[in-house]
């Protein structure tokens, strides 16, 4: 009896202290929610005039270079247009010799190559120092020691294509044909360079007809867009010179005296032509 009387005391003790509690909490003003602030270093930007001046306008580049006034005013300046810088006396535009109407139409062809090869700047192109510097380098073709040479030799070419100087043809075509490197970026480069390329191109192709067998792709690759797109100042040089060549080639069907590959090769460059 004694224990039962003592547990309804402890029972009615207890919801006592927590209706107080209850109470006093529910009086109480409510209190700010708990808040972490993380403390971060905010970066000040580089200034190119003293900070100040911010507020006078301006703007943020990328880098976070702060600069005065509108970003047009701090653009870079355009790079100059590269003049003709053509050798003094060397002609800066065709200008071919008259042709006697009763001359051989091959031997009048040869002149005009002739021409275009002691004027390689008729067509554009600036005479380089660096360019002279490559092509010194790059003749012969170097003989590839490994990859890492290989590409060391490929970032020269790349320079030289870029100099738009057009004596990198005869750097372009010895390395396709008589080197170990080959890129589309070379066969861009002579279309780029256009006629001055040809005449140090066709030798690989009257070499390749004289000896037989197996001639590169380059070479008929390079003839075929030439001769399609300068056409008009090659004039006679395509038709009486490259076309009649490549028929030769092309006629082989049986290869017997020039490769597969080779006669495939002609084919395409004459369909190129003859369109």
């Amino acid at each position: 009896m004694f224990i039962r009387k003592y547990w309804v005391l402890l029972s009615v003790f207890l919801v006592l202290i927590v209706g107080v509690s209850v109470y006093y909490l529910q009086t109480q003003p409510p209190k700010d929610p708990i808040v972490i602030y993380k403390t971060t270093e905010v970066e000040k930007p580089t200034t190119e005039a003293p900070v100040e001046e911010t507020q006078q306008g301006g703007h943020f580049h990328e880098d976070g270079t702060w600069h005065e006034g509108p970003h047009e005013a701090h653009a870079p300046p355009a790079a100059p247009a590269v003049e003709n810088t053509a050798p003094p006396g060397t002609a800066t535009k065709p200008d071919f010799p008259s042709v006697d109407p009763n001359e051989d139409l091959v031997e009048a062809a040869y002149k005009r190559l002739e021409y275009i090869k002691n004027n390689p700047y008729a067509w554009g192109g600036v005479h380089s120092k660096r360019a002279t510097e490559l092509i010194a380098q790059l003749l012969p073709p170097p003989v590839l020691r490994d990859e890492a040479h290989g590409e060391a030799v490929m970032l020269q070419i790349l320079d030289l294509i870029a100099e738009n100087d057009p004596r990198a043809a005869e750097v372009l075509i010895a390395n396709m044909c008589d080197g170990s490197i080959l890129s589309v970026d070379m066969d861009n480069g002579l279309e780029a360079i256009g006629p001055p390329a040809v005449p140090y191109i066709l030798p690989y192709l009257e070499k390749g007809i004289a000896e037989g067998g197996y001639i590169t792709l380059p070479v008929f690759e390079s003839l075929g867009r030439l001769g399609a797109r300068y056409r008009g100042d090659l004039g006679g040089i395509v038709d009486h010179i490259i076309l009649p060549k490549l028929e030769v080639i092309a006629a082989d069907e049986a290869n017997e005296f020039y490769e597969h590959a080779t006669v495939i090769f002609a084919q395409s460059a004459l369909e190129k032509l003859n369109r």
